[in-house]
């Protein structure tokens, strides 16, 4: 079977893996993971829906990598097309599915569904990167940041995901009185998800997955398949 067909056959669960760990974090109740806190919140306040909410937020994020990289990569062009398709399946899940109208009231059923969301989303975010094809922008956006200041993409992506988080709370402060999709499950993701990915990568590939050198090559000169800003 060709290489890329592999890639794919990862990649493309990954996505709808990583989509229903999002909705599921909504459903549970407890707070959303980092990953669409601001999304969440802005949906929140314009009445879009979260996938399109997300659509729009994931595409800023691919357009502040072109701007850090000065260029326009094919790497981070496909970006923009997958944060539509991303948004499309969140969707799915959430309007087609009925999803968005789930609700849990015990709170046995919202930690069931929290510790499902950490999953998913692990598993869907671990597929991805392990795919080697698309990053989402949230963390496109992280692994240029960390090449750009030499640092380490773990240690830039916690700061980062705080980052997000607190925009999310003070904008859900300023348009709604209050924050939105802000919680313990909030903390939660922060401080499982990464130590989950972490923990599939060591037991299914025996070795941490390496995106950078691939990034690398969009802050140097000499890159490919490229459009150059004028």
């Amino acid at each position: 079977m060709p290489d890329l067909v592999k890639r794919f056959m990862q990649y493309v669960p990954g996505i709808f893996i990583l989509a229903l760990g999002t909705v599921l974090f909504s459903s549970c109740q407890l707070g959303v993971s980092s990953l669409v806190s601001v999304p969440f919140t802005t949906a929140t306040i314009t009445g879009f829906s979260l996938g399109n909410a997300t659509s729009l937020i994931f595409g800023l994020l691919a357009v502040v990598e072109i701007i850090l990289v000065k260029r326009m990569p094919l790497k981070i062009l496909l970006q923009l097309p997958f944060s539509f398709l991303f948004g499309a399946v969140v969707d799915f899940y959430n309007v087609t599915l009925g999803l968005e109208n789930f609700v849990v009231t015990t709170l046995f059923g919202k930690i069931f569904l929290l510790v499902a969301a950490i999953i998913a989303t692990s598993v869907g975010s671990f597929l991805m990167v392990n795919s080697k094809l698309i990053l989402n922008p949230p963390e496109g956006l992280v692994e240029i940041i960390a090449l750009k200041k030499g640092k380490r993409f773990g240690q830039v992506k916690f700061y980062f995901d705080l980052t997000m988080i607190t925009i999310a709370f003070f904008v859900g402060m300023v348009f709604l009185g209050r924050p939105s999709g802000i919680g313990i499950g909030t903390l939660a993701a922060l401080l499982c998800v990464g130590r989950l990915i972490h923990l599939i990568e060591v037991k299914t590939t025996h070795h941490e997955i390496e995106e950078t050198i691939e990034y690398a090559e969009l802050i140097t000169d000499d890159i490919t398949n490229e459009v150059k800003i004028p």
